[in-house]
C-alpha cells in the first residue's frame, strides 16, 4: 500500500550514524578535551534531515549494551570487531543529550539492535510516509511503497534517498531480497558467513534471477556447475546467514506516535549544548518549529535516485532549483538574462571564485537577482576570467545600479579581468552596520536568519568547513575548489546569495532612509567601497631586509632581558608561562597581591595587573619591556615578511567598514593600525614600509578631528582661539582646567 498521508515519520538509526560520523570526520574536541567529532557529524545529518524532509514525527533508536538475539544464535556475530575506542564511546551520551534537547523520543530494547527497533516501528504505522535515516545499507531491506531510506554514501555530507526503484537500481533486485543476497555472500562487516565461495556478483545474479534462497535451490539444477557445487550442500548455512541479516519487525516496543510529533523544541537548551560543544557555526542552521512541521527554509534535497529530474553536469544526484532560480549556461539563456538586465534599474550582484582571495583566485561564476515583471528572479552565470569580459557592458552600465553584500570583495574579483563594478549604490553589510553598529555579525547567513528568518545554504555543504564564507565569499581550504562543485549545487548556492542580498536591500533601504542615514550611505560609505578595494589591491611595499636586520637586533635584546629577568628571579624559568611567572612573582618574590585580580588559577599576571606592581620590584619593568618586544617580534617583525605577496612584492591588508562601533576603519590580515607610533621600536617597524623608486609616501591626517568638530558645534571661543592660533589643544585645555600657564603643563 502506498502512503497517501501528508504525515511523515523519520526514524533515526542513531548508532549507525554515530559510527559513520566518528570515522568520517577528523578528531574534534571541546576546550576541556571532550571528543565531539561524532556528535558534530550526527548534528549535521539531523539538521539536514529536519530542514529537507520536514518530518511530522521523529524517533531516534539506539543500541543497548549487552548481547542481542543474533549473538545468542551465533557467537561469532561481529566477533571480529575491535572494542569501540574510548573517544567514540564517550560521545554516545552526548548525542543522546542532543536528541533529548530536540524533544525527540529515544527508543531502545535490550537484546535487539537499533535497526530492529526501526524495522518494527516502520511496520507499526501503516499509511504514513516513513524515512529511515542511517549510515548502514542493511536498512535498504525495509524499503517499500511507504518507506524510504536516507543514507550516507561518503562522509557525512554525501547523502542519497532510496525508494524501491532506487534499491533495485543499486542491487538488481527488490528490497525484500536484500537478506537473501546477504545469506548467500555473507557480510564481512557483521561477520555473517554466507556460503563459502559465493561472492557478491554471483549472489546478485542469482537473487536477481530467482528471488529468494528457496527459489534458488528449487532451480539449482539450472545453475552452472560451479555455482551448483558451491550451493548444493550449504543451504542450511545460507538460510541461517539470511536469518542473521534479516532486520526484525516484531520487537516488543511500544510508542505513542503523538509523543514523537516534532513540536517546538527547547531552543535555549539546544543553543547551550551547541555552545558547550563549540558548534556555534551551527546555530544559524537551527530550524524553526511550529505545530508539528519543521518550517525551515533550507531547500530540499529529498530526491530518489530514480526520479525523473534532469541531472546537471558533474552532479552526483539531481538537484532542483527553486522557482525563479535559473542558470545562464547557454547562449539563449545568456541572451535572455542580458535582455532582462537591460530593462531593470537595479540588481543584486555576487561573485564566486575558487578560494579565499579576491586578488589571487580566478572567478568561476557570478549571480544576479532582480525584480522583473513584479517577480523576483535569481540567475547564476558560470564564467572564466576571460569570458566574464563579455559582461563588461552590463557590469559597467551606469544605468544599472548594483547592490550586494560585501561588494568590496566582488569589485576586486572583477578587477582581475579589468572590469569595474559600477555604480555601487548599496551594500547590505554596510547597511546593517549603519543601522546597528553594535551587531556582532554582519555575515550574509547571520543577517538572513536575523532579518528574514531564512536559513541560507551553508558553504560547508559545498566545499567543507571553514570560516564565515560571507566575510570573504569563498574559502581556501582542506576541501574542494568552488569550480569542482557540481553546477546545480553551485548555482543554487550562488543565486541564493544574490537573492538574499536583494531581499535585505528591500528591507534595509527604507530603514536607512527613516534613520536619516541616506547621505552617510550615499556620500560616504558607498564611494568608499571602490577606494578601499583599490587600496587593498595596491598594497604597500615592505623593506624585508630592513626588518630582517631589525629582527636580529630585537631578538638580541629579548635574550638580554630574559637573562636579566632570570637574574632578578634567582632562577631560570619559562618567562612566557603564566603559571611559572605567577609562582615567581607571588610565591617566591612575595610581591604584594592587594588589588591584584584573581583568576581560577591564582593571581593574574596580565599587563594591567603588572602595571599595578610597578616600583615594587625591578623585575616588573623588565617583564613589561620583554613582553612588548616579544609581542612586536612575533606580530610584526617576523610575521610581516611572510605576508608579502610573491607576485606583487607587497603586503595587502584588508580595510573594514563594519567592525568598529565608532565608524573608524579597521585593518586586518595584517592589522597595520596597531603598530606603536610613540616607541622607538614601533617607529623602526613603520619605517620598513617604503615607497616604490621615484615615489614618496604622504601622510594626511585630520589632527584632533573630533575636538575640531566639538569646537565648531559648541562655538566655544577658547577652543576656537586655540585652533586658530595653532596651539596644542590638549595643553591649552589642561592650562584652562588647572589654571596654569601652558608652558607649565607637564
Amino acid at each position: 500500500m502506498k502512503a497517501n498521508s501528508k504525515n511523515k515519520l523519520v526514524l533515526i538509526d542513531s548508532h549507525a550514524l554515530i559510527h559513520r560520523a566518528y570515522h568520517a570526520l577528523p578528531p574534534m574536541h571541546t576546550k576541556e578535551g571532550v571528543p565531539t567529532n561524532a556528535v558534530y557529524g550526527f548534528i549535521l545529518t539531523l539538521l539536514k534531515v529536519l530542514s529537507s524532509l520536514k518530518p511530522t514525527y521523529v524517533v531516534a533508536a539506539f543500541d543497548m549494551k549487552g548481547p542481542t538475539f543474533r549473538h545468542e544464535a551465533y557467537k561469532e556475530y561481529k566477533a571480529h570487531r575491535k572494542a569501540a575506542e574510548d573517544d567514540l564511546v564517550a560521545q554516545f551520551p552526548l548525542v543522546k543529550d542532543v536528541v533529548k534537547a530536540f524533544n525527540i523520543p529515544i527508543i531502545e530494547k535490550q537484546g535487539f539492535e537499533a535497526d530492529d527497533v526501526v524495522g518494527t516501528l516502520t511496520a507499526k504505522y501503516p499509511g504514513i510516509s516513513k524515512v529511515i535515516v542511517t549510515g548502514d545499507a542493511d536498512a535498504l531491506q525495509l524499503v517499500d511503497e511507504e518507506t524510504k531510506v536516507f543514507t550516507l554514501r561518503r562522509g557525512v555530507k554525501d547523502t542519497v534517498i532510496y525508494d524501491v526503484a532506487g534499491v533495485k537500481d543499486k542491487y538488481g533486485f527488490l528490497p525484500e531480497h536484500v537478506p537473501d543476497y546477504k545469506g548467500l555472500c555473507g557480510d564481512a562487516s557483521d561477520n555473517i558467513p554466507g556460503v563459502a565461495g559465493v561472492g557478491d556478483k554471483t549472489a546478485r545474479d542469482l537473487v536477481a534471477k530467482y528471488g529468494s534462497i528457496e527459489k534458488i535451490y528449487e532451480h539449482i539444477a539450472e545453475l552452472p556447475k560451479r555455482a551448483w557445487t558451491r550451493l548444493e550442500d550449504h543451504k542450511k548455512e545460507a538460510l541461517f546467514s539470511r536469518e542473521l541479516a534479516t532486520i526484525r519487525r516484531d520487537v516488543p516496543v511500544e510508542m505513542d506516535l503523538e509523543d514523537a510529533r516534532m513540536e517546538d523544541y527547547g531552543i535555549d537548551e539546544v543553543r547551550e549544548l551547541f555552545e558547550k560543544f563549540g558548534f556555534k557555526s551551527l546555530l544559524a542552521r537551527l530550524p524553526k518549529s511550529s505545530r508539528g512541521e519543521m518550517q525551515a527554509t533550507l531547500l530540499s534535497n529529498d530526491q530518489s535516485p530514480n526520479q525523473n529530474s534532469e541531472k546537471m553536469p558533474n552532479s552526483q544526484y539531481p538537484i532542483s532549483l527553486p522557482e525563479g532560480y535559473f542558470i545562464a549556461d547557454s547562449e539563449d539563456k545568456v541572451k535572455e538574462l542580458k535582455q532582462k538586465l537591460g530593462k531593470v534599474s537595479l540588481t543584486a550582484f555576487d561573485t564566486e571564485n575558487d578560494y579565499l582571495g579576491a586578488r589571487e583566485y580566478p572567478i568561476v561564476g557570478m549571480s544576479f537577482a532582480f525584480e522583473y515583471n513584479e517577480k523576483s528572479e535569481a540567475w547564476y552565470v558560470p564564467v572564466t576570467p576571460e569570458s566574464v569580459k563579455e559582461w563588461t557592458d552590463v557590469l559597467e552600465n551606469p544605468k544599472l545600479k548594483k547592490t550586494g553584500h560585501n561588494l568590496k570583495y566582488d569589485y576586486a574579483v572583477l578587477a582581475q579581468s579589468g572590469i569595474k563594478l559600477v555604480p555601487i549604490v548599496f551594500d547590505t553589510m554596510v547597511g546593517a552596520y549603519l543601522l546597528d553598529p553594535g551587531r556582532r555579525q554582519y555575515g550574509l547567513d547571520a543577517l538572513a536568519m536575523q532579518e528574514l528568518s531564512h536559513h541560507c545554504i551553508p558553504i560547508t555543504d559545498l566545499i567543507g568547513s571553514g570560516k564565515d564564507p560571507h566575510a570573504a565569499k569563498a574559502l581556501r581550504g582542506r576541501q574542494e575548489k568552488m569550480s569542482e562543485v557540481p553546477l546545480a549545487e553551485l548555482a543554487r548556492y550562488a543565486a541564493e546569495d544574490a537573492d538574499v542580498s536583494l531581499r535585505l536591500y528591500n528591507k534595509f533601504y527604507p530603514e536607512i532612509e527613516s534613520a536619516g542615514l541616506r547621505r552617510v550611505m550615499d556620500e560616504l560609505e558607498m564611494p568608499l567601497i571602490p577606494v578601499l578595494s583599490e587600496m587593498e589591491m595596491a598594497g604597500v611595499r615592505l623593506d624585508v631586509d630592513r626588518l630582517s636586520a631589525l629582527s636580529k637586533k630585537n631578538q638580541k635584546r629579548i635574550e638580554e632581558l630574559r637573562r636579566d629577568i632570570w637574574k632578578k628571579a634567582g632562577e631560570e624559568f619559562n618567562v612566557n608561562s603564566t603559571v611559572q611567572l605567577r609562582k615567581i612573582l607571588y610565591e617566591k618574590l612575595q610581591l604584594p597581591t592587594t588589588g591584584i585580580k584573581r583568576t581560577q588559577s591564582g593571581y593574574s599576571t596580565a599587563a594591567d595587573e603588572l602595571n599595578k606592581l610597578r616600583g615594587t620590584h625591578a623585575i616588573i619593568e623588565l617583564l613589561e619591556e620583554y613582553r612588548e618586544l616579544t609581542k612586536l617580534q612575533n606580530t610584526y617583525i617576523e610575521t610581516l615578511p611572510e605576508l608579502v605577496d610573491k607576485k606583487t612584492g607587497r603586503v595587502h591588508t584588508s580595510f573594514n567598514q563594519t567592525v568598529t562601533a565608532t565608524g573608524r576603519l579597521s585593518s586586518d590580515s595584517p592589522n597595520l593600525q596597531n603598530i606603536p607610533v610613540r616607541t622607538e621600536l614601533g617607529q623602526e617597524i613603520r619605517a620598513a614600509f617604503v615607497a616604490d623608486a621615484g615615489c614618496v609616501l604622504v601622510k594626511a591626517d585630520y589632527s584632533q578631528i573630533e575636538l575640531r568638530l566639538a569646537a565648531y558645534m559648541s562655538q566655544d571661543e577658547k577652543m576656537l582661539d586655540a585652533f586658530r592660533s595653532g596651539e596644542d589643544i590638549h595643553r591649552a585645555t589642561a592650562a584652562w582646567v588647572f589654571e596654569v600657564k601652558p608652558e607649565d603643563v607637564t
